[in-house]
C-alpha cells in the first residue's frame, strides 16, 4: 500500500454548504473504497487549504486520482494529491544512490 497526502481549500459553493461537508467526506471515502483505498486521517486546517487528509492505498495512483477527481466533480473542492513516501525510507533510497 502507499500512502497520499490530499490538500484540500474549498469552492465558494463548498463554502457556502459547509454543513453539508460531513456527508461529502463520507462520499469521498466510499469512493476511495471502491478503489482499494482509504481516508486514515483527516483534518481541517487554516491556511492556504482548508483540509487535509492522508489517504492509504494502491500503489496505483490512477485509482487515488480517479477518486478524487469524481469528489472535484461533486464543485465542492478542489485538491492537489501527492505521494508520499515515508522519510526512513526515502533515506534508505538516497542511501542507494
Amino acid at each position: 500500500m502507499a500512502n497520499y497526502v490530499v490538500l484540500m481549500k474549498m469552492t465558494p459553493e463548498g463554502a457556502k454548504n459547509l454543513k453539508d461537508a460531513p456527508q461529502r467526506l463520507a462520499k469521498y471515502n466510499e469512493k476511495l473504497v471502491a478503489e482499494g483505498a482509504k481516508i486514515i486521517a483527516a483534518y481541517a486546517t487554516m491556511g492556504r487549504y482548508d483540509y487535509v487528509a492522508i489517504i492509504e492505498g494502491p500503489e496505483d495512483i490512477a485509482k487515488v486520482f480517479k477518486s478524487s477527481a469524481a469528489v472535484g466533480m461533486l464543485g465542492a473542492v478542489r485538491s492537489e494529491t501527492m505521494p508520499a513516501l515515508a522519510v526512513t525510507d526515502f533515506f534508505k533510497l538516497v542511501a542507494e544512490i
